[in-house]
């Protein structure tokens, strides 16, 4: 993993480590999870190291659940050992599309991220699937989150929102699924409306893509 790591990186890859997930809980304190983290994945020192000498691009928060460490607090914190860094980092998040997310909407408003991945899947109302149809904008709400850049609601005021989708049907609930086609449409239009605050695409993930 290591050599594939550094590989992907010479192609000019960002490799994050993903933390959370659908049924996730941490019950580490932030201190001592971000020191772990530091040390086993990044400039750290540790004799466990899973990667070796690879050196991973920064961490990706995905909690759909409410977690009991204090995920403001670990961002805070991992930002300060960023700083102390010879590489650049990144910390990004995964929210689901209803705004504000419920379980990440108070992380990004108090800790510098620099991406959101927003899930417009799986969430209903506001897939991604429901893009387009008479009732647009209310029925995919990319607006919601635009309008929250440009009113300073993010703590990085420069965070860039990316649109994410299901990579392919197995990916989740099939009903959120659209094809590439409908989704290149769907990005081209996102870029041209709010090019300040859109980043590009997230696709969950690409093991379903065919």
């Amino acid at each position: 993993m290591g050599l594939d790591i550094k590989y992907c990186q010479s192609r000019g890859k960002i490799i994050l480590l993903s933390i959370g997930g659908a049924t996730a809980q941490l019950n580490s304190d932030a201190a001592t999870f971000s020191q772990q983290v530091w040390d086993l994945f990044m400039e750290g020192s540790s004799p466990y190291r899973p990667f070796d000498d690879a050196i991973i691009d920064g961490v990706d928060l995905d909690f759909e659940q409410s977690s009991q460490m204090d995920i403001i607090q670990f961002a805070n914190n991992m930002n300060q050992f960023y700083k102390s860094g010879k590489h650049k980092y990144y910390i990004t998040a995964a929210p689901q599309c209803p705004y504000p997310d419920a379980n990440l909407g108070n992380l990004l408003s108090q800790a510098h991220i620099d991406m959101a991945f927003i899930q417009f899947y799986n969430s209903g109302w506001c897939d991604n699937s429901k893009y387009g149809l008479p009732h647009w904008p209310e029925s995919m709400n990319y607006y919601m989150w635009d309008a929250a850049w440009h009113n300073n609601s993010f703590a990085n005021p420069n965070i860039k929102l990316y649109v994410g989708a299901m990579a392919g049907t197995g990916a989740g609930n099939p009903g959120s699924y659209v094809g590439p086609d409908f989704f290149a449409n769907e990005l081209k239009e996102l870029q041209g409306n709010y090019s300040d605050s859109f980043g590009g695409a997230m696709m969950w993930d690409m093991s379903w893509a065919r």
